[in-house]
């Protein structure tokens, strides 16, 4: 038995609407400052800092998707 089998569907919306949530939250463009600060010294951090832009666009677009999806995932489960 897999683990698809074992969650039931009205357990499994609700869940990937948190992760989706989860996801649109850490992704938001305002949070983009604070995660250039918390992954300085890596290399996303050097890629962030150099690249304001790239970053900004790329976190919208991630964002966007990560909002639609939870919105519709929290939506079609009521």
């Amino acid at each position: 038995m897999n683990h698809s089998q074992r969650m039931s569907p009205e357990t499994r919306k609700p869940f990937a609407g948190y992760l989706w949530s989860a996801l649109a939250a850490l992704t938001c463009p305002c949070h983009l400052p604070l995660l250039a600060i918390v992954l300085a010294g890596t290399t996303a951090g050097a890629f962030i800092g150099e690249h304001w832009a790239i970053a900004g666009l790329a976190l919208t677009g991630l964002f966007a998707l990560s909002l639609t999806r939870a919105l519709r995932t929290f939506r079609g489960s009521s």
